[in-house]
């Protein structure tokens, strides 16, 4: 072998050991980044779950910097638990279905999916539910879509609340009562099926009967609306005049109370003093009655004034004129 083979061969080895150092440096880079790929963080409105080859270890890590297995070992998945959410409830079809029947009315009349009253009326509803994850293992693991099972189960509860609910209710004082029982009985729901959401706020934005007969319906609203202010008047006038009433007739029965004790009193003092001259006439005879006859002259003298009294003798002839006067 020549000293220039020789000098080549050295040279390959030497090329081959560098490239192997080489590779022993690019793989533990790798090696290093692999391990490092393991740290991640949490933000301020995120909780974590750690998976370990599938399995859940931790369902709740806490926002901050944290390290796990790299991939395959461990998976993390950000669940936002501190963000508030919110679907908007304007038909009740699902988008991902564009062969539902209520597309397929929709395509053929031209009216918005709506909801039937407890009365066989028709109404359009417009709600904004708001919602939050509450548990992040039941959110990821218990249901396949819950976002969609919240709109299902929404609708759905709409739907029963209006159906036994009249359609004058829904559209005044019922708007309020069917938000307060969608919020309540959907919570239900989403508790049962383990979903992993709380409903923070339902509000009901919108009902009304669809648009070709809102104006018939708007005309029987104001009509009921002014037979409630009539009515409404007709109390007012009726609390108005039954307390003056009462009150007149109260003050009628005191003055005839107060007339009725007026006059028993003056009947029972005549009869008193009716015993009393009873008792008199009957101990002095003649002259008690003598006596009456002249105290009663005596009364009927002084209200008569001055009068001109004839007396006439036994012959019947008046032998004088005589003026009587008897003071005031």
């Amino acid at each position: 072998m020549s000293s220039r083979e020789n000098k080549i061969q050295g040279t390959i080895r030497e090329s081959f050991i560098h490239m192997v150092s080489l590779l022993r440096w690019i793989l533990l880079c790798l090696i290093i980044l692999y391990l490092l790929s393991g740290i991640y963080s949490v933000s301020s409105n995120e909780v974590g779950v750690l998976q370990r080859f599938g399995k859940v270890i931790d369902d709740k890590v806490q926002p901050g910097i944290h390290y796990a297995l790299p991939w395959p070992i461990d998976r993390i998945t950000k669940v936002p638990i501190r963000i508030v959410n919110r679907i908007l409830i304007d038909d009740f079809y699902s988008a991902s279905e564009p062969e539902s029947i209520a597309r397929v009315f929709s395509g053929m009349t031209g009216l918005d999916s709506y909801c039937v009253t407890g009365d066989n009326n028709l109404v359009n509803v417009k709600c904004v539910i708001q919602y939050n994850i509450t548990n992040p293992f039941d959110y990821l693991f218990r249901v396949k879509d819950a976002n969609v099972m919240l709109r299902s189960m929404a609708c759905n509860t709409i739907i029963h609340c209006l159906s036994k609910m009249p359609i004058d209710e829904s559209l005044t004082r019922g708007k309020q009562e069917i938000a307060d029982y969608t919020k309540v009985a959907l919570q239900k729901r989403l508790d049962d099926s383990q979903s992993g959401l709380s409903v923070s706020f339902v509000e009901l934005r919108d009902i009304k009967p669809p648009d070709r007969v809102q104006e018939f319906f708007s005309d029987v609203v104001k009509a009921k609306i002014d037979r409630e202010k009539m009515i409404n008047e007709a109390e007012s006038y009726r609390n108005e005049k039954i307390p003056a009433a009462k009150a007149d007739a109260s003050r009628i029965l005191q003055k005839a109370g107060a007339y009725k004790k007026e006059v028993v009193l003056r009947a029972e003092g005549e009869v008193d003093r009716f015993k009393r001259i009873l008792t008199r006439v009957r101990e002095k005879g003649d002259s008690a009655r003598n006596m009456i006859y002249i105290e009663t002259m005596k009364d009927i003298m002084k209200k008569v004034g001055r009068k001109h009294i004839m007396f006439r003798d036994k012959k019947g002839e008046v032998p004088a004129r005589l003026r009587l006067y008897c003071p005031p």
